[in-house]
């Protein structure tokens, strides 16, 4: 049986933020790490598995952008290696970040990353829908 209602997944901790399911699939990803981050037990090693994981998408991202040509790759790139250097820098102190610390960081990141996935990520998924590469 098939559920002709699927309002339901929306009640679930979910953030859809893409119809190209490799891409919506990553940034839940990246979203439940920020959400980590604000744990009492996070220390420094999130914030390394966030680096990690956002260094991985974004070159799936950057290569996959390349492959199809993508016109607004340069801006693209231009934007992740801002993410890129703010993380460098939250993670240039060496330190196990304190609670507040760690809602400070959560909540920026957070709200970049919202900026960034409904912003150039959404030019980036109109492209791929509406060219003949998917």
């Amino acid at each position: 049986m098939v559920a002709k209602n699927t309002d339901w997944v929306q009640a679930i901790n979910m953030r859809k933020t893409s119809n190209i399911i490799w891409q919506d699939a990553q940034h839940q990803v990246l979203f439940e790490i920020l959400d980590l981050i604000k744990d009492p037990g996070a220390d420094s090693e999130v914030l390394y598995r966030l680096k990690d994981y956002t260094e991985n998408h974004f070159a799936l991202e950057e290569l996959y952008m390349a492959e199809i040509e993508f016109p607004g790759r340069e801006a693209h790139i231009e934007s992740h290696n801002r993410f890129r250097q703010e993380i460098d820098q939250l993670l240039g102190g060496g330190r196990d970040p304190d609670a507040l610390f760690r809602e400070i960081i959560a909540t920026f990141l957070t709200e970049w990353l919202t900026r960034h996935v409904f912003g150039v990520d959404k030019e980036l998924e109109d492209f791929i829908q509406q060219s003949d590469i998917k």
